[in-house]
Order: structure tokens, then C-alpha cells, then sequence
């Protein structure tokens, strides 16, 4: 421009034109500069990984959990091939497809709608059949967002038997996945709900695997990008006999009654039986097609999910009075030979205590008191004795406390005392309550799980061990991570002599007593009776009792029976444990006589018996 004939003022209008003009330009420039810089090199990495998500989709492998064997290593579950269903939702709603699938799958309509709602990959069936694996696969031309895997089913083999034992596993719950989310868990995981699989749910649980596929624009798949194999769950090795276990529950089940049956080794804790009935089958809770089957389940009367094992706290009965007698001869309140008269009937203030005999016992002392289950006896005991002193003992013999077993949701039942029945029902302790407490009713409960443990620690002479299930872990590989050290929690410190007495007086009991039923040739036992009152109906029978019992060896099994409303404990709860005795006699004698064949073919061959198998 030619500014030699144009005014200054015009030349300076023209000036300022310009400058607004640039700066109308450049600002906007160095903007879009500055947040294309902020873009690139600061969120960068957030928006590539955003691209990333859009172009590639992954779904999780669950992992096989380990298997689960009983004490002498047979199966109890293990995983079974399961072909299951997969969707990938595409960003664009395709009707026809779905109408397809729930006409194949009826059952996965919410899967299905929740895979279109989330756009995630998504199971929306599992354990599917062949025929209806061979119709998705007639349609393939029409469904392009489905897919079909391997993956692994939960299987329990014994069903029932080993139910509250085990437990069961079933689909993560949101209560669940924020719990476990920082340790690994996907929202479409596999978790122990019950039992063992519960209580060991980071041993048994496996490495997840994945798969990553490459998808267009579309959301359809387009190639498979990685696949990361799963890797099983560790292997649990029990402590449980089946066999035991299996024939306890069925000579339960036949009572026709529910209840519990636990059996320990005195030597060690090891819980070799644990029963409770009614029960259910695990495996119906492994399929997420059995919705309306748990329904049904929760309004069962019997309640079969509860565990009467470990979480039952009932009136121990008659078979307390094993504990009043230990009390009252370590607190020289009597002697073997100190007698009282039963009438059949105890009178303390205005309250009549009846003796299950009605014509009475004569005059009693402790070895007919217990072999009889004389309740007069007992009550003039819990008299001598007083509340402080039954209280006092309880809690030594882990009464009013949980055992710690590896189970989740154990009860600690009650001991009752002055200060537990001022807090609890405002109210003071009468000499009426030590009358009932002695005999086992009142406010004193139990579960089933610590009577055995009583029985136990009665049996081995004042070792409190802890309870336990699992024997052993072993990995995939082979590598055994954990074994179990037997825990003594505490040990009772009582004469030799109070031992030797309790131990004749419950031998007693089998072999001329209130529990004759459980008595049979070739094995000596030690018991006791119990027949628990119960204001909801019929009385519940237990029997406790530990053997085979000898002068120079640890008696290798104590039980303790549980028929709720089952009646008289000697009549109906005894002889089950003659049964579970008798088959536990036959596996032994098997044993040894195949360790006698064994060493007499290496001494007929003279090998050497350090390097046999």
C-alpha cells in the first residue's frame, strides 16, 4: 500500500485494524496449540486407552478350583467340562439376534439384556447342552456376537453327605466383589459361599485366565489377540473319613429326625465326622439356572442350609453331668463312694426336679449316679458345687466359647452365671437355676461340635486341642504349601485318679448303663447319655462317648449325637454310634490284617521293610 498520499490518521486506523485483526487469529492458534499439546503428551495415555477399550474386548477364564479329597485321599469334588455361553453386545441393537437367543435360551434373558446394557462381554449360560449348542450354531449366520467355550463346572460327588462340610460355591454378589476386588476378583467370578469353600477360598480358588480380541468398528470380533490359560485352585486334603462320614449321616437320616453327628480325635483334634441333617445337594446351587429351587430352599421348615453342627446350640442334657462330676471330685465336694437317696423326684422350694426314674434309685453313689444317669444324684451335686464352681469348669473345657474350627459362622453356645443372667435378663441368680444347670437344661446350650470336643478331651485325659478340617494343602505342581500342626489350646491339670474314675464310670455306661445300646463285642467304649427337655416339642437325644478304650493307648475316636426331638439319647442317639464303632473297628481290622500280609511277604522274601512300598 502506498502510505505517502493517506493521512496519519488514517494510516493509524489501519494499524489498529490490523493488530486486532492478528491477535483475532493468533489467540485461537496458540489455544488450539496449547490443548492439543495438553491432549497429546499430558491425557495422552488416558485417551489411548480409551481407543484401546473401543478396539478390544476381554472376557475372563474362570479358573478350576482344587479338588477335595477326604483323609485317605478319595475324591469329594472336583470340576467337570462345561460348554458355555458367551455374548458381545455391538453398539447397535440387533432384535433379531436376541429373539434368537432367548428362543435357544430362555433362561439368560437378563444376562442378555444386561450384556446390551453394559456392552460388556457377558455369560449368559453355562453347562449348555449339545442340542442346544448345535442350534446356535445353525444360526450362526445369523448371530455374529456369540461365543462358545470350555469352561469349568463345580462338581460335588457324594451330593449330600459332605454339604455343610464343604459348602458350596455360586456367582460373586456385589457385597462380595467390593470385599474382594483388591485382591484380583472379576465381576463374573466363581466364590466359595459355605463350608470349606468358604474358610479356604484363597487356597482352593485358581489363577483366572483371559481372552483378548481385537473388534471393529462395529463391535464385531475380529481376531484373538491373547489367550491366557487358567491355572487350578490348590488341592484340600481333609481330615474327614468318607466312609464314616456317609454312614453316620445315613443312620441319622434313618431316625427320621434331624440333628448332628461330630466325631474328633482325641489325639490330635482331627474332626474325622461332621454331620448335619437335613441337608441338601451342593450342586444345585453350581448352575445359575436353579433360581426358583433356591427360593423353595429358604422356605424350608427344616432349614436344611443351617449348620446343627457348629451353629445348633441346644441343652446338653444328661450329658453335662460328666462335667458336674469332674467339678465336684476336683473341688473334693465328694468322693467316689458318697451317696444320696433318689425317691425319683428332688423338691427344692416350691418346684418338684423329677428323676427319669420314677420309682427312683435308692441310694446312689458316683459310679451308679453317672451309669445310671441318676438326676437326683446330680442335683445334690450342682448344690454342693454351686454355679461359680460348674461356671469355673465349663470354661476350662471350652464350654460358652467357640473351638476355632476352620468353618465359617461357629456358635460359642452359653455358660450360664450370676453376672452372664444380670446383664442378659436383668434379673439374679437363684439356687433353682445351679439345679438345672447341673443336670444340663436351663440356660446352659451347647453345640454339638463342643460336646465332641468335651468327649475328646475327656477321652485323652485334659488336652484341649483345636479342631480341624483340613490336613493338607498341595499345589497344581505337587508341592505340598501347608500341612496342620496340632494346636493345643490349653491342658487341664486334674489327679490321674479323677481321669481313671470318669473313664470307669462311662465304660459303665455302655456296658451295664443307660447306654447298653452302643455296646458290642471286640471294642470297649465310654459314654453318656442325655435326654434333653425342650418347650418347642419332644425331648432331644444325645449319647457322647470316645474308644476303643485301653489302660496303654488314647482312645482314636469321640463322638457326640444330636437327635433333635429324637426322644431318650440311650434308646436313639446309642445306637448309632454302635454303628459308626462297628464300621470303624472293620476299617481298622482291615488295615492291620493287609499290614500283617504285607510284612509277612517281605519277612517270607527277606527284603529289607525300610524300602517297601
Amino acid at each position: 500500500m502506498d502510505w505517502e498520499n493517506v493521512s496519519c490518521v488514517v494510516k493509524n486506523d489501519f494499524y489498529k485494524i490490523l493488530n486486532v485483526l492478528r491477535y483475532f487469529f493468533i489467540i485461537p492458534f496458540i489455544i488450539t496449540f496449547i490443548f492439543l499439546v495438553y491432549l497429546q503428551i499430558f491425557r495422552g495415555g488416558y485417551y489411548y486407552n480409551i481407543a484401546e477399550q473401543n478396539r478390544l474386548r476381554m472376557y475372563i477364564i474362570n479358573a478350576p478350583r482344587g479338588n477335595v479329597y477326604d483323609v485317605n485321599g478319595e475324591l469329594l469334588a472336583d470340576n467337570i467340562p462345561s460348554l458355555d455361553v458367551f455374548y458381545y453386545p455391538t453398539r447397535i441393537f440387533n432384535r433379531e439376534e436376541a429373539e434368537i437367543l432367548l428362543s435357544i435360551l430362555p433362561n439368560s434373558k437378563e444376562k442378555i439384556f444386561y450384556a446390551l446394557r453394559s456392552n460388556r462381554i457377558t455369560q449368559i449360560a453355562e453347562d449348555v447342552d449339545r442340542f442346544e449348542i448345535f442350534r446356535l450354531l445353525s444360526f450362526n449366520h445369523r448371530i455374529s456376537n456369540v461365543f462358545i467355550t470350555v469352561g469349568y463346572k463345580r462338581r460335588y460327588i457324594y451330593n449330600e453327605n459332605f454339604y455343610h462340610l464343604i459348602g458350596y460355591v455360586g456367582e460373586i454378589t456385589h457385597d462380595e466383589y467390593l470385599q474382594y476386588k483388591l485382591k484380583g476378583y472379576h465381576y463374573n467370578d466363581i466364590v466359595g459361599k459355605f463350608g470349606i469353600e468358604k474358610g479356604y477360598e484363597d487356597y482352593i480358588r485358581g489363577i483366572n485366565g483371559s481372552l483378548v480380541m481385537e473388534v471393529d468398528a462395529k463391535g464385531n470380533p475380529v481376531k484373538i489377540l491373547k489367550n491366557l490359560s487358567p491355572q487350578p485352585g490348590n488341592s484340600l486334603y481333609l481330615t474327614i473319613d468318607k466312609d464314616l462320614q456317609i454312614a453316620a449321616r445315613e443312620a441319622l437320616k434313618r431316625t427320621g429326625k434331624n440333628g448332628a453327628i461330630v466325631g474328633i480325635d482325641p489325639r490330635d483334634g482331627a474332626v474325622r465326622i461332621l454331620v448335619s441333617y437335613k441337608d441338601l445337594d451342593p450342586n444345585i446351587f453350581v448352575s445359575i439356572s436353579d433360581l426358583n429351587l433356591r427360593k423353595e430352599i429358604l422356605k424350608d421348615k427344616d432349614i436344611p442350609m443351617f449348620n446343627r453342627a457348629v451353629q445348633g446350640q441346644f441343652p446338653p442334657g444328661s450329658t453335662f453331668k460328666i462335667l458336674t462330676a469332674i467339678a465336684a471330685l476336683c473341688e473334693q465336694k465328694i468322693h467316689l463312694d458318697t451317696k444320696f437317696y433318689c425317691s425319683g423326684s428332688f423338691k427344692f422350694g416350691e418346684k418338684i426336679f423329677k428323676c427319669w426314674e420314677k420309682k427312683g434309685h435308692g441310694y446312689v453313689d458316683l459310679y451308679d449316679g453317672i451309669r445310671l444317669s441318676c438326676n437326683v444324684y446330680f442335683i445334690n451335686l450342682g448344690l454342693k458345687l454351686g454355679i461359680d464352681s460348674i461356671e469355673k469348669y465349663a470354661k476350662k473345657f471350652g464350654f460358652g466359647q467357640i473351638t476355632e474350627i476352620d468353618l465359617p459362622f461357629e456358635a460359642g453356645g452359653v455358660v450360664p452365671s450370676k453376672k452372664w443372667k444380670k446383664e442378659k435378663l436383668k434379673a439374679e441368680w437363684f439356687e433353682g437355676d445351679t439345679v438345672s444347670v447341673s443336670i444340663g437344661q436351663g440356660y446352659v446350650t451347647v453345640t454339638p461340635l463342643q460336646l465332641a470336643l468335651f468327649a475328646a478331651t475327656v477321652a485323652n485325659k485334659g488336652k484341649v486341642f483345636k479342631p480341624y478340617i483340613v490336613e493338607k494343602i498341595i499345589s497344581p505342581s505337587g508341592v505340598e504349601i501347608y500341612k496342620h500342626t496340632p494346636i493345643l489350646k490349653s491342658e487341664i491339670n486334674i489327679d490321674s485318679s479323677i481321669w481313671e474314675i470318669i473313664h470307669r464310670c462311662m465304660n459303665a455306661v455302655v456296658e451295664s448303663g443307660t447306654g447298653y445300646a452302643a455296646y458290642f463285642s471286640g471294642c470297649s467304649l465310654a459314654g453318656k447319655t442325655g435326654t434333653a427337655q425342650n418347650p418347642h416339642g419332644k425331648d432331644h437325644a444325645w449319647f457322647i462317648c470316645f474308644g476303643p478304650c485301653s489302660k496303654d493307648q488314647i482312645p482314636e475316636l469321640a463322638l457326640a449325637i444330636l437327635v433333635e426331638h429324637g426322644g431318650k439319647g440311650g434308646a436313639v442317639a446309642a445306637p448309632i454310634a454302635k454303628e459308626i464303632f462297628q464300621l470303624y473297628c472293620k476299617k481298622k481290622f482291615n488295615i492291620i490284617s493287609l499290614e500283617k500280609k504285607k510284612n509277612y511277604y517281605f519277612e517270607q522274601n527277606n527284603l529289607n521293610l525300610e524300602y517297601g512300598d
